[in-house]
């Protein structure tokens, strides 16, 4: 299985599995984000700007929705309502 292949499914298998146990707020609720990228995090949820996250030769591009205390970023793109990913995956983050 390639690289990219088996990111894809781990980006898969972790927003499934964020899909099943989740429950919509019905206010936008603060962001908490921890780790080397927090101030980028918090500014593209703060700003609704775009940020790019790099994992593992791959990027992804999007907006910072949700972070949780678990580790895990939520984000949208014009592609995908709703991207699920793992903060300690992340190698860098641009904005």
């Amino acid at each position: 299985m390639s690289p990219s292949s088996r990111l894809l499914l781990t980006l898969l298998f972790c927003a499934t599995a964020s899909a099943a146990s989740a429950q919509t707020p019905d206010k936008e609720t603060a962001v908490n984000c921890k780790g080397p990228f927090k101030a980028l995090l918090e500014a593209s949820h703060a700003e609704k700007r775009g940020v790019t996250l790099f994992f593992n030769g791959q990027s992804l591009s999007g907006i910072v929705t949700a972070c949780h205390d678990d580790g895990r970023i939520e984000m949208r793109s014009q592609q995908f309502s709703k991207v699920v990913v793992l903060a300690d995956r992340i190698d860098a983050a641009a904005m």
